[in-house]
Protein backbone atom coordinates (compact mmCIF):
# COMPACT_ATOMS: atom_id res chain seq x y z
CA UNK A 1 0.00 0.00 0.00
CA UNK A 2 2.56 2.95 -1.14
CA UNK A 3 -0.09 0.88 -2.15
CA UNK A 4 -2.35 2.21 0.68
CA UNK A 5 -3.93 0.05 3.30
CA UNK A 6 -6.16 -1.89 4.04
CA UNK A 7 -8.95 -2.24 5.05
CA UNK A 8 -12.76 -2.49 5.98
CA UNK A 9 -15.04 -0.88 6.72
CA UNK A 10 -18.35 0.70 8.36
CA UNK A 11 -21.35 -0.97 8.99
CA UNK A 12 -24.07 1.11 7.85
CA UNK A 13 -26.24 2.47 10.51
CA UNK A 14 -30.17 0.79 10.69
CA UNK A 15 -32.18 2.53 8.77
CA UNK A 16 -30.02 2.89 5.76
CA UNK A 17 -29.46 -0.82 5.85
CA UNK A 18 -33.32 -1.27 6.12
CA UNK A 19 -33.18 1.21 3.17
CA UNK A 20 -30.71 -0.81 1.28
CA UNK A 21 -32.54 -4.05 1.15
CA UNK A 22 -35.96 -2.17 -0.20
CA UNK A 23 -34.11 -0.31 -3.21
CA UNK A 24 -32.32 -1.65 -6.44
CA UNK A 25 -28.81 -2.47 -4.62
CA UNK A 26 -28.50 -6.27 -4.25
CA UNK A 27 -28.52 -6.97 -0.32
CA UNK A 28 -25.35 -8.10 -0.17
CA UNK A 29 -24.11 -5.10 -0.98
CA UNK A 30 -26.14 -3.70 2.29
CA UNK A 31 -24.04 -6.26 4.30
CA UNK A 32 -20.67 -6.39 2.92
CA UNK A 33 -18.88 -3.37 4.68
CA UNK A 34 -16.52 -5.72 6.41
CA UNK A 35 -15.04 -5.10 9.93
CA UNK A 36 -17.53 -2.12 9.73
CA UNK A 37 -18.66 0.24 12.59
CA UNK A 38 -22.26 1.05 13.24
CA UNK A 39 -21.77 4.20 14.70
CA UNK A 40 -24.92 4.66 15.76
CA UNK A 41 -25.67 1.29 17.42
CA UNK A 42 -21.88 0.21 18.56
CA UNK A 43 -20.56 3.69 19.44
CA UNK A 44 -23.49 5.67 21.14
CA UNK A 45 -22.53 8.41 18.70
CA UNK A 46 -24.99 11.44 16.85
CA UNK A 47 -25.08 11.56 13.17
CA UNK A 48 -24.09 14.92 12.87
CA UNK A 49 -20.10 16.27 13.69
CA UNK A 50 -19.31 18.15 16.73
CA UNK A 51 -17.39 20.97 15.65
CA UNK A 52 -14.61 22.11 17.88
CA UNK A 53 -14.62 25.66 19.95
CA UNK A 54 -12.30 28.31 18.19
CA UNK A 55 -8.75 27.64 19.89
CA UNK A 56 -9.18 23.90 21.10
CA UNK A 57 -6.91 21.76 19.17
CA UNK A 58 -5.54 17.80 20.02
CA UNK A 59 -2.56 17.59 21.48
CA UNK A 60 0.46 16.48 19.90
CA UNK A 61 1.23 12.23 19.78
CA UNK A 62 2.70 10.49 22.99
CA UNK A 63 5.40 8.01 23.02
CA UNK A 64 6.01 4.74 24.60
CA UNK A 65 8.71 2.45 24.11
CA UNK A 66 9.44 3.34 20.41
CA UNK A 67 5.69 3.18 19.84
CA UNK A 68 3.63 6.65 18.94
CA UNK A 69 0.19 6.88 20.11
CA UNK A 70 -1.64 8.52 17.21
CA UNK A 71 -4.92 10.63 17.41
CA UNK A 72 -6.84 11.85 20.77
CA UNK A 73 -5.58 10.85 24.39
CA UNK A 74 -9.49 9.86 25.06
CA UNK A 75 -9.60 8.06 21.73
CA UNK A 76 -12.37 7.10 19.95
CA UNK A 77 -9.55 6.12 16.52
CA UNK A 78 -10.50 3.73 14.49
CA UNK A 79 -8.72 1.93 11.19
CA UNK A 80 -5.77 4.02 10.57
CA UNK A 81 -3.60 3.87 6.93
CA UNK A 82 -0.27 5.23 6.65
CA UNK A 83 2.02 6.60 3.43
CA UNK A 84 5.24 7.78 2.80
CA UNK A 85 7.56 10.31 0.79
CA UNK A 86 10.85 11.29 1.65
CA UNK A 87 11.13 12.22 5.23
CA UNK A 88 7.32 12.49 5.58
CA UNK A 89 4.73 10.14 7.09
CA UNK A 90 1.28 10.42 6.66
CA UNK A 91 -1.21 8.84 8.51
CA UNK A 92 -5.03 8.90 8.79
CA UNK A 93 -8.03 7.00 10.33
CA UNK A 94 -11.85 7.75 11.33
CA UNK A 95 -11.79 9.64 14.41
CA UNK A 96 -15.28 8.92 16.79
CA UNK A 97 -16.69 10.69 20.04
CA UNK A 98 -13.83 9.49 22.82
CA UNK A 99 -13.26 9.96 26.96
CA UNK A 100 -12.80 13.62 27.52
CA UNK A 101 -11.26 13.85 30.96
CA UNK A 102 -7.30 13.87 29.42
CA UNK A 103 -8.56 16.05 26.70
CA UNK A 104 -11.60 17.91 25.86
CA UNK A 105 -10.91 18.10 22.42
CA UNK A 106 -10.83 14.28 22.13
CA UNK A 107 -14.77 13.59 22.29
CA UNK A 108 -15.29 16.31 19.18
CA UNK A 109 -15.11 16.00 15.44
CA UNK A 110 -17.24 12.77 15.53
CA UNK A 111 -16.83 10.44 12.53
CA UNK A 112 -14.21 12.85 10.67
CA UNK A 113 -11.22 11.43 8.62
CA UNK A 114 -8.28 12.60 10.50
CA UNK A 115 -4.51 12.98 9.49
CA UNK A 116 -1.37 13.68 11.38
CA UNK A 117 1.96 14.09 9.88
CA UNK A 118 5.57 13.62 10.65
CA UNK A 119 8.74 15.26 8.72
CA UNK A 120 11.50 13.30 10.64
CA UNK A 121 10.64 9.88 9.47
CA UNK A 122 8.02 9.07 11.83
CA UNK A 123 9.94 9.77 14.80
CA UNK A 124 7.58 12.53 16.18
CA UNK A 125 4.26 13.97 14.37
CA UNK A 126 2.20 16.90 14.96
CA UNK A 127 -1.26 17.20 15.80
CA UNK A 128 -4.21 15.72 13.96
CA UNK A 129 -6.18 17.50 12.12
CA UNK A 130 -9.54 16.71 10.11
CA UNK A 131 -8.82 16.27 6.15
CA UNK A 132 -12.13 17.62 4.54
CA UNK A 133 -15.37 18.83 6.58
CA UNK A 134 -16.92 18.59 3.36
CA UNK A 135 -16.71 17.33 -0.11
CA UNK A 136 -16.50 19.85 -2.86
CA UNK A 137 -19.06 21.89 -1.16
CA UNK A 138 -21.11 18.81 -0.18
CA UNK A 139 -21.69 18.08 3.28
CA UNK A 140 -21.78 14.24 4.78
CA UNK A 141 -22.51 13.66 8.17
CA UNK A 142 -20.22 10.87 8.06
CA UNK A 143 -16.70 9.68 6.72
CA UNK A 144 -14.86 6.19 7.36
CA UNK A 145 -12.58 3.77 5.31
CA UNK A 146 -10.07 6.66 5.01
CA UNK A 147 -6.94 5.40 3.05
CA UNK A 148 -4.17 7.16 1.92
CA UNK A 149 -1.43 7.59 -0.80
CA UNK A 150 1.52 10.08 -1.93
CA UNK A 151 2.68 10.27 -5.81
CA UNK A 152 6.32 10.42 -7.02
CA UNK A 153 5.63 14.43 -6.78
CA UNK A 154 4.73 14.34 -3.38
CA UNK A 155 0.98 15.14 -3.95
CA UNK A 156 -0.91 13.53 -0.79
CA UNK A 157 -4.45 11.78 -1.77
CA UNK A 158 -6.84 10.77 1.01
CA UNK A 159 -9.20 8.75 0.15
CA UNK A 160 -12.90 7.62 2.13
CA UNK A 161 -16.46 7.04 1.60
CA UNK A 162 -18.74 9.80 2.78
CA UNK A 163 -22.49 8.58 3.45
CA UNK A 164 -25.62 9.70 5.37
CA UNK A 165 -26.43 12.89 3.12
CA UNK A 166 -28.39 10.87 0.54
CA UNK A 167 -30.03 7.59 1.71
CA UNK A 168 -28.70 4.61 1.04
CA UNK A 169 -25.60 5.85 -0.99
CA UNK A 170 -22.07 5.66 -0.08
CA UNK A 171 -19.79 8.37 -1.95
CA UNK A 172 -15.89 7.68 -2.15
CA UNK A 173 -14.53 10.68 -2.00
CA UNK A 174 -10.78 12.10 -2.26
CA UNK A 175 -9.45 14.75 -0.97
CA UNK A 176 -6.00 16.12 -2.27
CA UNK A 177 -2.50 18.23 -0.65
CA UNK A 178 0.35 19.53 -2.21
CA UNK A 179 1.41 21.37 1.13
CA UNK A 180 2.27 18.09 3.29
CA UNK A 181 -1.09 17.34 4.52
CA UNK A 182 -1.14 21.03 5.87
CA UNK A 183 -4.54 22.01 3.55
CA UNK A 184 -7.24 19.57 0.94
CA UNK A 185 -8.77 22.54 -0.62
CA UNK A 186 -9.36 20.08 -3.79
CA UNK A 187 -11.84 17.33 -2.89
CA UNK A 188 -13.96 14.98 -5.39
CA UNK A 189 -16.47 12.87 -5.08
CA UNK A 190 -15.63 9.59 -7.43
CA UNK A 191 -18.24 7.60 -8.26
CA UNK A 192 -21.16 7.61 -9.77
CA UNK A 193 -23.65 6.48 -11.34
CA UNK A 194 -22.73 2.84 -11.38
CA UNK A 195 -21.64 2.62 -8.31
CA UNK A 196 -24.02 3.85 -5.37
CA UNK A 197 -23.09 2.30 -2.58
CA UNK A 198 -19.21 1.58 -2.70
CA UNK A 199 -17.24 0.31 -0.39
CA UNK A 200 -13.70 -0.14 0.35
CA UNK A 201 -11.87 2.33 -1.58
CA UNK A 202 -8.00 2.12 -2.25
CA UNK A 203 -5.58 4.41 -4.04
CA UNK A 204 -2.18 4.81 -5.59
CA UNK A 205 -0.18 7.85 -8.07
CA UNK A 206 2.00 8.51 -10.00
CA UNK A 207 2.54 11.84 -11.61
CA UNK A 208 -0.71 13.26 -12.11
CA UNK A 209 -2.00 9.67 -12.79
CA UNK A 210 -4.58 8.74 -9.38
CA UNK A 211 -6.20 5.26 -9.44
CA UNK A 212 -8.65 4.69 -6.74
CA UNK A 213 -10.06 0.87 -6.60
CA UNK A 214 -13.83 0.23 -4.62
CA UNK A 215 -16.46 -2.16 -5.38
CA UNK A 216 -20.46 -2.33 -5.00
CA UNK A 217 -21.10 -5.75 -4.02
CA UNK A 218 -19.94 -7.96 -7.02
CA UNK A 219 -19.17 -5.10 -9.09
CA UNK A 220 -15.44 -3.69 -9.05
CA UNK A 221 -14.72 -0.28 -10.28
CA UNK A 222 -11.54 1.72 -10.75
CA UNK A 223 -11.70 5.51 -11.25
CA UNK A 224 -9.11 7.33 -12.77
CA UNK A 225 -7.84 11.00 -13.04
CA UNK A 226 -4.71 11.92 -15.43
CA UNK A 227 -4.75 15.70 -13.82
CA UNK A 228 -3.51 15.07 -10.64
CA UNK A 229 -6.91 14.61 -9.04
CA UNK A 230 -8.73 17.47 -10.62
CA UNK A 231 -11.35 15.09 -12.93
CA UNK A 232 -12.23 11.55 -12.31
CA UNK A 233 -13.67 9.01 -14.62
CA UNK A 234 -15.25 5.57 -13.30
CA UNK A 235 -15.15 2.46 -15.02
CA UNK A 236 -16.56 -0.69 -13.91
CA UNK A 237 -14.29 -3.19 -14.63
CA UNK A 238 -15.03 -6.89 -13.65
CA UNK A 239 -18.42 -8.73 -12.07
CA UNK A 240 -16.97 -11.34 -9.71
CA UNK A 241 -18.41 -13.50 -7.02
CA UNK A 242 -20.95 -12.36 -4.23
CA UNK A 243 -18.82 -9.68 -2.37
CA UNK A 244 -15.74 -8.16 -3.49
CA UNK A 245 -13.20 -6.24 -1.83
CA UNK A 246 -10.26 -3.59 -3.32
CA UNK A 247 -7.66 -4.69 -0.85
CA UNK A 248 -4.60 -2.54 -1.75
CA UNK A 249 -2.45 -1.40 -4.79
CA UNK A 250 1.14 -0.72 -6.36
CA UNK A 251 2.85 0.54 -9.23
CA UNK A 252 5.18 -1.02 -11.36
CA UNK A 253 8.50 -0.08 -12.91
CA UNK A 254 6.27 0.39 -15.96
CA UNK A 255 3.64 2.58 -14.35
CA UNK A 256 0.59 0.52 -14.72
CA UNK A 257 -1.47 0.33 -11.20
CA UNK A 258 -2.17 -3.12 -9.66
CA UNK A 259 -4.67 -4.02 -7.19
CA UNK A 260 -5.05 -7.10 -4.88
CA UNK A 261 -8.96 -8.17 -4.61
CA UNK A 262 -10.19 -10.13 -2.45
CA UNK A 263 -13.62 -11.54 -2.67
CA UNK A 264 -16.41 -13.43 -1.51
CA UNK A 265 -18.14 -16.07 -3.13
CA UNK A 266 -21.28 -15.87 -1.39
CA UNK A 267 -23.18 -13.02 0.85
CA UNK A 268 -22.02 -13.99 3.82
CA UNK A 269 -18.47 -15.04 3.10
CA UNK A 270 -18.96 -18.95 3.90
CA UNK A 271 -18.10 -21.72 3.53
CA UNK A 272 -15.15 -23.97 2.67
CA UNK A 273 -14.39 -21.94 -0.24
CA UNK A 274 -15.35 -18.43 1.09
CA UNK A 275 -12.89 -16.07 -0.54
CA UNK A 276 -11.09 -15.95 -3.80
CA UNK A 277 -7.89 -13.70 -4.44
CA UNK A 278 -7.07 -11.94 -8.01
CA UNK A 279 -5.21 -9.07 -8.91
CA UNK A 280 -5.82 -6.48 -11.48
CA UNK A 281 -3.05 -4.63 -14.22
CA UNK A 282 -4.73 -0.95 -15.31
CA UNK A 283 -2.60 0.22 -17.76
CA UNK A 284 -0.27 3.17 -17.02
CA UNK A 285 -2.43 6.71 -17.75
CA UNK A 286 -5.81 4.31 -19.08
CA UNK A 287 -8.79 2.67 -17.33
CA UNK A 288 -7.98 -0.38 -19.38
CA UNK A 289 -8.17 -3.21 -16.93
CA UNK A 290 -7.45 -7.08 -17.04
CA UNK A 291 -7.81 -8.94 -14.24
CA UNK A 292 -5.90 -12.27 -13.19
CA UNK A 293 -7.82 -15.44 -13.02
CA UNK A 294 -8.30 -16.69 -9.36
CA UNK A 295 -4.75 -16.82 -7.86
CA UNK A 296 -5.46 -18.59 -4.45
CA UNK A 297 -9.10 -19.42 -2.29
CA UNK A 298 -9.79 -19.28 1.53
CA UNK A 299 -12.21 -20.88 3.54
CA UNK A 300 -14.56 -19.10 5.54
CA UNK A 301 -12.71 -16.83 8.57
CA UNK A 302 -13.19 -17.99 12.38
CA UNK A 303 -16.24 -16.08 13.81
CA UNK A 304 -15.70 -12.55 15.78
CA UNK A 305 -15.47 -12.94 19.47
CA UNK A 306 -18.14 -10.17 19.80
CA UNK A 307 -21.54 -10.84 18.15
CA UNK A 308 -21.75 -6.70 17.15
CA UNK A 309 -18.60 -7.66 14.82
CA UNK A 310 -18.57 -6.20 11.28
CA UNK A 311 -18.97 -8.20 8.07
CA UNK A 312 -16.51 -11.46 7.75
CA UNK A 313 -14.04 -8.59 10.36
CA UNK A 314 -11.95 -12.30 10.54
CA UNK A 315 -12.33 -13.57 7.36
CA UNK A 316 -10.30 -13.55 4.01
CA UNK A 317 -7.83 -10.16 3.27
CA UNK A 318 -5.03 -9.86 1.01
CA UNK A 319 -2.75 -7.10 0.03
CA UNK A 320 -0.08 -6.61 -2.99
CA UNK A 321 3.16 -5.07 -3.09
CA UNK A 322 5.68 -4.69 -6.60
CA UNK A 323 9.98 -4.56 -5.74
CA UNK A 324 12.41 -2.45 -8.10
CA UNK A 325 12.37 -5.45 -10.36
CA UNK A 326 9.20 -5.75 -11.30
CA UNK A 327 8.45 -8.66 -9.12
CA UNK A 328 4.78 -8.56 -8.03
CA UNK A 329 4.01 -9.99 -4.31
CA UNK A 330 0.46 -10.95 -3.20
CA UNK A 331 0.28 -11.79 0.74
CA UNK A 332 -2.93 -13.36 1.89
CA UNK A 333 -4.94 -14.91 4.42
CA UNK A 334 -5.48 -19.02 4.60
CA UNK A 335 -6.98 -21.53 7.37
CA UNK A 336 -4.68 -23.44 8.79
CA UNK A 337 -6.40 -26.18 7.16
CA UNK A 338 -7.10 -24.86 3.71
CA UNK A 339 -10.41 -26.99 3.53
CA UNK A 340 -11.98 -26.36 6.58
CA UNK A 341 -14.27 -23.17 7.35
CA UNK A 342 -13.35 -21.43 10.75
CA UNK A 343 -9.80 -22.67 10.64
CA UNK A 344 -7.81 -20.32 12.60
CA UNK A 345 -6.12 -18.12 9.83
CA UNK A 346 -2.56 -18.11 8.87
CA UNK A 347 -0.54 -15.90 6.40
CA UNK A 348 0.64 -16.89 3.02
CA UNK A 349 2.80 -15.25 0.13
CA UNK A 350 2.67 -16.02 -3.63
CA UNK A 351 4.39 -13.88 -6.45
CA UNK A 352 4.57 -13.34 -10.31
CA UNK A 353 7.91 -12.44 -11.87
CA UNK A 354 5.94 -12.54 -15.28
CA UNK A 355 3.05 -12.83 -17.28
CA UNK A 356 0.94 -11.90 -13.80
CA UNK A 357 -2.59 -11.49 -15.46
CA UNK A 358 -2.07 -15.88 -15.71
CA UNK A 359 -2.71 -18.61 -13.32
CA UNK A 360 0.94 -19.81 -14.73
CA UNK A 361 2.62 -16.66 -13.77
CA UNK A 362 2.13 -17.12 -9.78
CA UNK A 363 3.14 -19.35 -7.65
CA UNK A 364 3.14 -19.79 -3.93
CA UNK A 365 5.81 -19.27 -1.94
CA UNK A 366 4.95 -20.16 1.88
CA UNK A 367 4.11 -19.13 5.08
CA UNK A 368 4.75 -15.43 6.17
CA UNK A 369 3.63 -15.65 9.76
CA UNK A 370 5.13 -17.63 12.73
CA UNK A 371 2.44 -17.10 15.36
CA UNK A 372 2.78 -21.00 15.81
CA UNK A 373 6.74 -19.73 17.77
CA UNK A 374 5.32 -19.08 21.37
CA UNK A 375 2.03 -19.59 23.23
CA UNK A 376 0.19 -20.73 20.43
CA UNK A 377 -0.30 -24.28 20.88
CA UNK A 378 -2.02 -26.30 17.79
CA UNK A 379 -1.99 -23.17 16.21
CA UNK A 380 -5.16 -22.34 17.50
CA UNK A 381 -4.37 -18.20 17.79
CA UNK A 382 -5.28 -16.16 14.80
CA UNK A 383 -2.97 -14.60 12.13
CA UNK A 384 -4.98 -11.86 10.46
CA UNK A 385 -4.83 -8.92 8.22
CA UNK A 386 -2.26 -9.51 6.20
CA UNK A 387 -0.10 -6.46 4.40
CA UNK A 388 3.26 -6.42 2.86
CA UNK A 389 5.52 -3.52 1.40
CA UNK A 390 8.90 -4.12 -0.82
CA UNK A 391 12.08 -2.07 -2.02
CA UNK A 392 15.26 -3.71 -3.87
CA UNK A 393 14.50 -6.54 -5.80
CA UNK A 394 13.62 -9.58 -3.70
CA UNK A 395 13.76 -7.03 -0.65
CA UNK A 396 10.18 -7.18 0.94
CA UNK A 397 8.39 -6.72 4.45
CA UNK A 398 5.12 -8.32 5.71
CA UNK A 399 3.30 -7.06 8.83
CA UNK A 400 0.35 -8.96 10.39
CA UNK A 401 -1.51 -8.92 13.84
CA UNK A 402 -1.64 -12.52 15.63
CA UNK A 403 -2.58 -13.46 19.48
CA UNK A 404 -0.24 -16.11 20.61
CA UNK A 405 -0.15 -14.56 23.81
CA UNK A 406 -4.05 -14.85 24.25
CA UNK A 407 -3.44 -18.20 26.16
CA UNK A 408 -1.15 -16.66 28.77
CA UNK A 409 -3.90 -16.24 31.29
CA UNK A 410 -4.93 -19.87 30.54
CA UNK A 411 -7.72 -18.84 28.11
CA UNK A 412 -8.40 -18.76 24.49
CA UNK A 413 -10.90 -16.63 23.71
CA UNK A 414 -9.32 -13.93 21.31
CA UNK A 415 -10.11 -11.46 23.54
CA UNK A 416 -6.11 -10.30 24.43
CA UNK A 417 -2.62 -11.39 23.71
CA UNK A 418 -3.04 -9.71 20.70
CA UNK A 419 0.30 -8.03 18.93
CA UNK A 420 1.67 -7.00 15.43
CA UNK A 421 4.35 -8.49 13.99
CA UNK A 422 6.52 -8.06 10.96
CA UNK A 423 9.03 -10.16 9.26
CA UNK A 424 11.09 -9.44 6.59
CA UNK A 425 13.11 -11.53 3.24
CA UNK A 426 16.06 -10.44 0.75
CA UNK A 427 14.84 -13.38 -2.14
CA UNK A 428 11.04 -12.57 -2.05
CA UNK A 429 9.87 -14.89 0.80
CA UNK A 430 12.07 -17.70 0.01
CA UNK A 431 13.58 -17.57 2.88
CA UNK A 432 12.90 -15.17 6.11
CA UNK A 433 15.53 -13.34 7.90
CA UNK A 434 14.80 -13.65 10.98
CA UNK A 435 11.63 -14.90 13.38
CA UNK A 436 8.61 -12.05 13.40
CA UNK A 437 9.92 -9.37 15.23
CA UNK A 438 6.63 -7.22 17.27
CA UNK A 439 6.29 -3.90 16.81
CA UNK A 440 3.50 -2.89 19.44
CA UNK A 441 4.20 -2.43 22.94
CA UNK A 442 2.65 -1.49 26.42
CA UNK A 443 1.85 1.49 26.90
CA UNK A 444 0.09 1.43 30.69
CA UNK A 445 -1.40 4.68 30.29
CA UNK A 446 -3.38 3.09 27.24
CA UNK A 447 -6.72 0.90 28.73
CA UNK A 448 -6.35 -1.50 26.34
CA UNK A 449 -2.96 -2.52 26.26
CA UNK A 450 -1.83 -4.62 28.71
CA UNK A 451 2.00 -6.30 29.41
CA UNK A 452 0.76 -9.50 26.93
CA UNK A 453 -0.07 -7.57 24.64
CA UNK A 454 -3.54 -5.49 23.33
CA UNK A 455 -6.93 -7.21 24.14
CA UNK A 456 -8.73 -6.36 20.56
CA UNK A 457 -7.64 -5.49 16.88
CA UNK A 458 -9.52 -2.36 16.53
CA UNK A 459 -10.54 -2.26 12.89
CA UNK A 460 -9.03 -4.45 9.92
CA UNK A 461 -7.33 -1.85 8.61
CA UNK A 462 -3.63 -1.62 9.23
CA UNK A 463 -0.59 -0.78 7.32
CA UNK A 464 3.57 -0.42 6.52
CA UNK A 465 5.32 1.83 4.58
CA UNK A 466 9.29 2.47 3.72
CA UNK A 467 10.55 5.43 4.86
CA UNK A 468 12.58 6.49 2.04
CA UNK A 469 14.79 9.36 4.57
CA UNK A 470 16.47 6.37 6.28
CA UNK A 471 17.70 3.06 4.48
CA UNK A 472 15.93 0.55 5.40
CA UNK A 473 13.69 1.83 7.26
CA UNK A 474 9.73 1.44 8.04
CA UNK A 475 7.10 3.08 9.42
CA UNK A 476 3.91 0.55 10.68
CA UNK A 477 0.66 1.56 12.17
CA UNK A 478 -2.23 0.12 13.40
CA UNK A 479 -5.21 -0.05 15.91
CA UNK A 480 -5.84 -1.37 19.32
CA UNK A 481 -9.29 -1.71 21.29
CA UNK A 482 -10.46 -2.57 24.44
CA UNK A 483 -12.85 -4.50 22.51
CA UNK A 484 -15.11 -4.12 19.15
CA UNK A 485 -17.88 -1.66 19.97
CA UNK A 486 -15.55 0.80 21.44
CA UNK A 487 -17.17 3.95 21.94
CA UNK A 488 -16.54 6.90 24.81
CA UNK A 489 -16.04 4.58 27.60
CA UNK A 490 -14.31 2.12 26.12
CA UNK A 491 -12.29 3.85 23.33
CA UNK A 492 -9.90 2.15 20.80
CA UNK A 493 -6.56 4.52 19.88
CA UNK A 494 -4.21 4.51 16.60
CA UNK A 495 -0.52 3.53 16.79
CA UNK A 496 2.44 3.95 15.00
CA UNK A 497 6.30 2.94 15.08
CA UNK A 498 8.87 3.78 13.22
CA UNK A 499 12.34 2.03 12.61
CA UNK A 500 13.75 5.19 11.03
Amino acid sequence: MLRTARRPSIALVVAIGLLLFAAYIPAESALAERGGKDPDQQKGGVAASIRAPKGMVAKPAAAVAGVTRLGFCGGDDWEPDIATSGSYVYAVWTHYAGATACDPASGLENRRVYIQVSADGGKTFGAPHVVAETINGAAYPSQVDSTVTVSDAGTVYVGMLAYGSSGSHLDVAVARSIDHGATFPVQRKLNGPACASCDHPFGIAKGNDVYFAYTQGKGHFIAHSSDAGLTWTETQVATYDAVGFAEGGAIDPQGNAWFAWSDCTSSNCTGTVANEYRVSKTNAGTSTTTFSPVIATAPQGPACAYSSCGFAYWGPQSDIAIDAGGTIYMTWQDGQSHTTRKSPPVVMLSRCSANCTTVAGWSTVGRVDDKNAQNCAGGNCYALYPRIAAGAAGQITAMWMDDRNDSIDGVTDHTDGWNVWVRSSTNGGTSWTGAGTKVSAHDPAQGQSTVNGFLFPYGDYMDLAPTPACAGGYVYTWGEGVNYAGGATAPGHVEARSTC
